[in-house]
């Protein structure tokens, strides 16, 4: 087995060891353990610790590389060994976590307490342009150095890790406390503003600090810090020279962040953000809206000057719909620029390139390197005589509002249509191939109102018209009788603007209403491909419905059926039905008004096994699959979890863990109602049950409990007419029902669904039992007067226990006993007869 003689670099972690062998070559051994000693990784095993100081001994030793085993020895000894599991111990920390970022009042005491003063800690880890030093054995001080700058660009560079890690980890280091100051950590394209402590740091075995600084040079040389501000004014003259000496030689070499050339650092070190976004809507050439995660921003690039109409429509092209970074720099009078994603692209250098821009001398975000690279490019734009300086320019919009030959223009553009699609045809017959039945026009989406109509250029006209999608209905119709409607319309503003905004289509011009000044027709997202026609994606979301079943291709049909079977969009109203029945004329007003046209029945009837956890009142109650493993494990991971503050306010239908107040454990729940002085109804979602708690009583639902579905399903008595809650025999017909069912087990099969609240109508059966009909708690509901037998269902079986419902009734038992049910009965079959 082949021994290799190396040196121990430095030590990651536990067990991981970065080596040199003789032919000078870098490697890690061991696995160790990753983000081991951080400021947000304080919860260490005390003996991997152990491990670990035991191990910092062996730092600029010789040592035995075995590449076949990945371990090394001194004196025949393995280094890497295995750690047995121990006891967790909390390391301190001097700094602020990441992800609680606003926990700095400690950190400001212990700045007024040690100011100037001195201690000595060994550099343990480093990310970001923060370094972690370990003190004591037993606290983490996190700081950034006072005389440099890490640079954010520096170090994205692989050998920035390479360097700490050969030559800075495992030293131990002088650290003179100076104060703090606020730096930026990005997560998930977001920045957090974090404050972080300032120190003045000196490696312990360098002889004289009053020259240059030898951790200071060495990242400065590589182009991966610069001098601060402060360590222009502190630095000793001898130590500043020497430093500045390495700076500019990494500007002529191009390390690290030089490689660009000399940039305006003191900008792009207060970068604050880079966000992540999508280009939804092209205001000016250099100006756009972008839509994030978590909202829409409105960027301006206003470091340079657009020119000319045109550069708006190359921006168009060259943007929408595409994913960039958002670079944001400053805080108090920030500065923005944009950067595709797909290519790396700089917005404001291809804008200058191609001439359609140039840029704003003196302009305080632009350097004067950068002002020169941009003029470069612009001068170059001028001698290809592109863009503005193209002498052939068109721009793609006509003004529609005058009259031509006595006609208005949209006249001249439907004949032009007219004729150019006559001429197809033609030309088809006479060379033998024949044109798609759809002819189609290229045109972008200037505009979207809220009425469903929209604004186009067709680009083959130079013209702007009206448009509007033909044999759907605008939702906006029905809003005098269903105000709620409106918001439908507006999600289909917003839907259609995400997806057709600025963009180029492909339009089936039909008709032209000459009175309305309207064309209609239909838009295809992509060229000759029915399947991209924009009316199915409507009627897939539940934003819009056909005005004809007969009239359009069976695809829309088919969308529709989609929409209405998932309930998205308006289908999810108890009116949606009403309305599409009053469009098409099929259904009768009395049919409108018999309530078991809101039923549907139930296709799946097959029986499981069930437990009923929630008895609300005889009309709501829950249930729950009684073999679920899966929910099980769930209640475990829950009853452990943190409750993290909601953010504020919280809004009616928020997803949240909450603390049920009989039992004091967590649940997953849903916010029903909010009240004052913090107070909220929540329903917990896997049991049914509500209940009234505080907002120190909830908490963020982490993303690891979604992706088990709610438990619980709210379900009735099928077959049967219960008292609501507002009879007399409300809640003592609840707590008889209680008694039958509340969690126990049962045999459920659900009959049908009521349409407009998902409530299940089922049958239940004690485990065991014959499935038939008169084993069944329903029927032993008529026995006890809970309920009476439901005339609105045609195909009622429980019809033939009659003589049930009949010995109740002339016993007066339960509901029976009341007289106002007698009216209520005898007025509903009144109606029954009359529906019927």
């Amino acid at each position: 087995m082949a021994l290799q003689p190396c040196k121990i670099l430095s030590i990651i972690s536990p067990n991981q060891f970065m080596i040199q062998t003789q032919q000078q070559k870098v490697v890690i051994v061991g696995d160790g353990i990753p983000n081991f000693l951080t400021r947000d990784q304080l919860s260490v095993k005390e003996k991997t610790l152990e491990k670990f100081l035991e191990q910092l001994q062996y730092v600029n030793k010789d040592a035995l590389y075995i590449s076949r085993q990945n371990q090394i020895q001194i004196n025949g000894n393995d280094l890497i060994q295995n750690i047995d599991d121990s006891v967790e111990i909390q390391l301190n920390l001097i700094g602020v976590k990441s992800k609680t970022p606003k926990i700095c009042q400690p950190l400001n005491q212990f700045i007024k307490e040690m100011r100037n003063k001195t201690i000595n800690a060994i550099l343990v880890s480093f990310e970001c342009n923060s370094l972690n030093f370990l003190f004591k054995n037993d606290t983490i001080i996190s700081l950034v150095p006072n005389a440099i700058v890490i640079d954010d660009f520096g170090i994205k560079d692989q050998e920035y890790a390479k360097l700490m890690q050969m030559e800075w980890l495992n030293k131990e280091f002088s650290i003179t406390f100076k104060g703090t100051s606020t730096i930026a950590i990005f997560q998930n394209d977001n920045a957090i503003h974090i404050p972080i402590l300032r120190a003045e740091l000196h490696y312990i075995n360098q002889p004289n600090v009053e020259l240059s600084n030898e951790f200071y040079s060495s990242l400065i040389q590589k182009g991966f810090a610069h001098i601060s501000d402060w360590g222009k004014l502190n630095l000793s003259q001898n130590s500043f020279q020497l430093l500045h000496q390495c700076q500019e030689e990494a500007k002529r070499l191009n390390l690290g962040m030089w490689k660009s050339g000399e940039l305006d650092r003191s900008m792009l070190n207060s970068l604050t953000s880079q966000i992540k976004g999508q280009v939804i809507e092209i205001i000016e050439a250099n100006q756009f809206y972008i839509k994030t995660d978590r909202e829409t921003l409105n960027i301006k690039l206003e470091r340079i000057f657009i020119e000319g109409l045109e550069a708006k429509e190359f921006t168009r092209r060259l943007l929408i719909g595409k994913q960039v970074y958002i670079l944001q720099v400053g805080d108090n009078s920030p500065i923005y620029t944009i950067q595709l994603i797909e290519n790396n692209l700089d917005i404001e250098e291809e804008l200058i390139s191609n001439g359609w821009a140039t840029p704003k001398e003196n302009h305080p975000g632009l350097s004067k390197f950068k002002y020169q690279q941009y003029q470069q490019l612009n001068q170059i734009a001028k001698q290809k005589r592109l863009g503005q300086y193209s002498e052939e320019l068109t721009w793609r919009i006509e003004d529609q509002t005058h009259s031509k030959q006595g006609k208005c223009v949209n006249e001249i553009i439907w004949s032009s249509i007219q004729r150019d699609k006559q001429s197809a045809k033609q030309s088809g017959t006479s060379t033998g191939i024949s044109i798609k039945e759809d002819y189609q026009l290229e045109a972008v989406v200037d505009k979207i109102n809220i009425n469903g109509f929209l604004q186009l250029s067709i680009i083959k006209y130079h013209s702007l018209i009206n448009f509007q999608l033909n044999g759907i209905t605008n939702l906006v119709e029905f809003e005098t009788s269903f105000p709620t409607i409106i918001k439908y319309e507006e999600q289909r503003k917003q839907y259609t603007y995400n997806l057709l905004m600025q963009r180029n289509v492909w339009v089936n011009f039909e008709h032209f209403n000459i009175q309305e000044n309207i064309f209609y027709g239909k838009i295809y997202q992509r060229k000759n491909n029915k399947d991209s026609d924009f009316i199915i994606n409507l009627l897939q979301e539940g934003l819009t419905f056909m005005k004809s079943n007969s009239d359009y291709f069976d695809k829309y049909e088919e969308a529709q059926k989609q929409a209405e079977e998932n309930k998205k969009g308006f289908w999810n109203e108890s009116y949606s039905n009403f309305i599409l029945d009053f469009i098409h004329n099929k259904q009768t007003l009395k049919r409108q008004v018999n309530a078991a046209e809101h039923l549907q029945e139930h296709d799946n009837q097959q029986m499981e096994q069930v437990i009923i956890t929630v008895v609300n009142d005889c009309n709501e109650f829950y249930i729950r699959k009684s073999n679920n493993p899966e929910f099980e494990e769930l209640e475990i991971q829950i009853e452990n979890a943190q409750l993290i503050p909601l953010k504020k306010p919280v809004k009616k239908g928020t997803l949240c863990l909450a603390k049920f107040t009989e039992d004091n454990r967590i649940y997953r729940a849903q916010v029903i109602q909010a009240f004052k002085n913090d107070r909220f109804l929540v329903k917990f979602i896997d049991y049914g049950n509500n209940d009234e708690i505080g907002f120190n009583e909830m908490g963020v639902l982490p993303a690891q409990f979604t992706h088990i579905p709610q438990q619980t399903r709210m379900c009735a008595l099928a077959y049967l007419r219960v008292p609501y809650q507002t009879h007399e025999f409300s809640d003592e017909a609840a707590e008889i029902l209680r008694e039958l069912i509340l969690e126990q087990f049962f045999d459920c099969k659900v009959k049908y669904i009521e349409k407009s609240t998902n409530r299940h109508f089922v049958t239940l059966q004690h485990q065991g039992q014959i499935d038939e009909l008169q084993f069944s708690i329903n029927k032993l509901a008529l026995d006890r007067g809970i309920g009476r037998i439901d005339h609105r269902q045609p195909y009622n079986p429980l019809k033939e226990f009659q003589i049930s419902e009949q010995d109740a009734k002339a016993n007066g038992i339960g509901i029976w006993g009341f007289d106002d049910c007698l009216e209520d009965e005898k007025q509903f079959e009144d109606e029954y007869d009359f529906y019927s």
